[in-house]
């Protein structure tokens, strides 16, 4: 999986425990719903800008929300009995 195709997972995942929609990251980020649902999908990135509006959006600085981001969901095992 490629470094965009982690951050565009993993930021799906943090809208999610954030409650907040694909449509509520597009009206920040002043996009269309469908630019925001194929940059989430992996098409395209996002760029540092918007991450930051995202990250505010989202109650965290930059910093905080690129390490959530960056972490590989491939590397959370599942744990067996």
């Amino acid at each position: 999986m490629s470094e965009t195709e982690t951050i565009a997972r993993n930021l799906s995942g943090e809208l999610a425990r954030h409650r907040k929609t694909q449509a509520a990251l597009a009206k920040e980020l002043g996009m269309s719903e469908k630019t925001v649902s194929e940059r989430l999908g992996g098409k395209g990135s996002f760029n540092t800008e918007q991450l930051e509006k995202t990250a505010a959006m989202l109650g965290m600085s930059l910093y905080q929300l690129m390490i959530k981001l960056l972490q590989p969901i491939d590397g959370i095992k599942q744990i067996k009995p």
